[in-house]
């Protein structure tokens, strides 16, 4: 895979919302999040193969329609693995996360019992992975959908309220040639769509055509699985408290103009002063400012100090205390993120 060049503190920063009637102020940070799957270092070429079974036509689709019994339904399906793998072939392509991807369309599953899970041999792997020169594939081996149509009355508004919920499950495997073992992983999303009407057959009409629902749903797994096998971007949100106290203020000032530095130079000065309160938004905020910076061990250890100063305050605001316990978990998650993007960017 190549290497991303990363800024060295992971967090890209961004924007600063300010009010003045409460005393914590927000910042959006853009954080790397690793991959679901890891693939090893040397794997610069992947293979996209369809190795799924059709899903039987009279299998995963039903209707429950007010005052009338269930309904099973026959639905052609066997276009949808297609959908998401071109999905998802488009979007790893576009990330450039590899040298190269490849699709192979047509399945290589010759198998007909959609319910037992037949995965490529050994054998095939290392042909297709040298048909194509790759050195890495990522096998799709199944794509369920169960999709229903709901449709419940309400009496007091005189509504119909029509709902179409699809839950999808991928099942994949990643293969290397020359290697027998392979990981396997399982994938489940739920898309819906809904409709509402006085008048029923408004409100069945307000749904999508069915199959082009699915499609869509299909090609959403597929875009949606980009992060399950790539690293990618997620925003989080990052908490400062703000007031009208002098160091408080005067450290806000440095950061709305992204000077980290000055800001904990200022924080830090109020570590002598008496209020727990006080000691514990200034810790917090320095905790901020560290992580913002790229020292995420110095983030942690200023988080658990204002976490400590809130416990200790027989006055504690119990708001503050469970935002800046909250951001000691997210910290301690961030750590362990940080050393898994190392192993999956090749650092």
């Amino acid at each position: 895979m190549k290497i991303i060049t990363m800024p060295n503190f992971l967090v890209v920063f961004t924007i600063l919302f300010f009010s003045s009637c409460t005393t914590l102020s927000y910042t959006s940070l853009d954080i790397l999040r690793p991959a679901k799957v890891s693939f090893d270092s040397k794997a610069n070429d992947v293979l996209i193969v369809n190795n799924a079974v059709a899903q039987p036509v009279d299998y995963g689709h039903k209707n429950e329609l007010f005052n009338e019994s269930t309904k099973n339904l026959k639905l052609e399906t066997d276009s949808l693995p297609l959908f998401c793998l071109g999905a998802l072939t488009e979007d790893i392509t576009e990330k450039e996360f590899f040298n190269n991807v490849y699709l192979h369309v047509n399945t290589v599953n010759e198998g007909t019992d959609f319910f037992t899970l037949k995965s490529i041999p050994q054998d095939s792997v290392i042909a297709m992975c040298a048909r194509y020169n790759a050195n890495v594939l990522i096998s799709l081996d199944r794509f369920k959908v169960n999709d229903k149509i709901t449709e419940l009355y309400y009496g007091d508004t005189y509504t119909y309220y029509d709902a179409l919920v699809a839950r999808y499950e991928s099942q994949w495997s990643i293969h290397y040639p020359g290697k027998e073992k392979f990981e396997t992983i399982t994938f489940r999303d739920t898309i819906y769509w809904d409709s509402e009407s006085p008048q029923r057959r408004k409100a069945i009409a307000g749904l999508p055509k069915r199959s082009d629902a699915l499609i869509d749903g299909a090609l959403y797994v597929g875009r949606n699985s980009i992060k399950r096998f790539i690293p990618y971007w997620d925003k989080a949100d990052r908490y400062f408290f703000n007031s009208e106290n002098k160091l408080l203020k005067e450290g806000m000032d440095s950061a709305l103009v992204k000077n980290w530095a000055d800001a904990i130079s200022v924080w830090e000065k109020g570590s002598s002063k008496k209020s727990l309160s006080l000691k514990a938004k200034l810790a917090n905020n320095i905790a901020v400012a560290y992580e913002i910076s790229g020292d995420v061990d110095k983030a942690i250890e200023y988080a658990k100090k204002s976490n400590g100063y809130f416990l200790r305050n027989p006055f504690v605001n119990y708001e503050h205390l469970a935002c800046v316990t909250n951001y000691i978990q997210q910290l301690s998650r961030r750590k362990k993120e940080i050393e898994l993007l190392d192993k999956q960017l090749g650092n």
